[in-house]
């Protein structure tokens, strides 16, 4: 069995996995209920809050990737597009690597430290996702409901990106390029991460975590309002819990819009905030049709588009070939 035929067949099985808890909790008939009474006003408007989150994540990896080039915002913006629209429907989030590999065949950027700052990018983004788990969760203990799957999650997940952080902050310190002179090739890609990583040693970084934070607002206000098109208004403490189970839900295997992972999550976290399983199920289908797959199939189109004209637009000029030796 080859990589990715095995690849498929774990997000089949999780996507079933995960789809078969899912309506246990919340019965099919119910969840069909539920999307019947949708209402069309607040699911346009989380549409729209979408896009405007998505417009202030393409400005923070706009700074990030200061480190490595000048890139035009038109640029950076459709290139991330390419990467979030794929990860949706590519398993193992391989849409991010095809980010990179994009941005190197039509703009010339080097994969690897493209690839650096897509890392960064993440680490960002899941810490900051943990902790809106986190603080959700501290106030919404104070109303008794059980939640022990999700402060599992947010152990796990706290584990894993501080372990990540420890190894970037690490990576840069020791600057292992310098060990590898012999190998020049080697000592090239390793210069040219520890280049990337260096914004997480700057005051940059600290610009990247307040844009984070503010990034978070218009998209915990469209899962905010994908949840009151199906019916249900939800606390601060409870969005929270939302935001950060459904985001790392993401990171587990699934199909595709991460169907099945994405269901679980919602209905864990609006179970958390009181409110019936079925309304979860409903708002991660409305959430994966309405936001997700249109967001997938324009980025399929900028894809396929490829140098051909679609997203080149200049891209000769957009961006520098050469990835600086050290970020300003």
């Amino acid at each position: 069995m080859n990589a990715r035929l095995l690849q498929f067949t774990i997000g089949v099985a999780c996507a079933v996995f995960f789809l078969a808890l899912a309506f246990y909790r919340a019965p099919v008939a119910a969840v069909g209920a539920t999307l019947a009474r949708t209402d069309p006003f607040w699911l346009s408007a989380a549409v729209f809050a979408y896009a405007v989150n998505l417009a202030l994540r393409a400005w923070r990896w706009q700074i990030i990737l200061r480190g490595v080039a000048i890139v035009r915002y038109s640029t950076v913006a459709r290139v991330l597009l390419v990467g979030y629209g794929l990860n949706t429907i590519m398993p193992a989030r391989l849409g991010e690597l095809l980010r990179a590999e994009f941005f190197n065949k039509t703009h010339g950027l080097r994969r690897v430290p493209v690839l650096t700052s897509i890392v960064v990018e993440r680490l960002f983004d899941g810490l900051t996702v943990v902790g809106c788990l986190a603080i959700g969760l501290h106030f919404a203990a104070r109303t008794g409901r059980p939640a022990a799957t999700l402060i599992d999650v947010v152990v796990a997940g706290g584990a894993v990106f501080f372990a990540v952080l420890a190894v970037a902050l690490g990576f840069g310190r020791l600057r292992p390029s310098r060990f590898c002179r012999r190998f020049s090739g080697l000592a090239d890609q390793l210069a040219a991460v520890e280049c990337a990583l260096a914004i997480l040693r700057s005051r940059r970084s600290l610009a990247v975590a307040i844009l984070t934070l503010i990034i978070y607002l218009p998209d915990a206000l469209s899962l905010w309002l994908v949840v009151k098109a199906a019916g249900l208004g939800l606390g601060l403490a409870d969005t929270l819990v939302l935001v950060g189970a459904a985001s790392l839900s993401t990171l587990l295997p699934s199909g595709p819009a991460f169907l099945g992972t994405l269901q679980f999550a919602y209905v864990l976290a609006i179970e958390s905030a009181g409110g019936p399983a079925a309304i979860g199920a409903a708002a991660a289908i409305l959430a994966q049709l309405c936001i997700l797959l249109p967001v997938a199939v324009i980025a399929t189109l900028i894809f396929a588009g490829g140098s051909g004209g679609l997203l080149y637009a200049g891209g000769a000029n957009a961006a520098s070939p050469t990835a600086r030796t050290s970020p300003k």
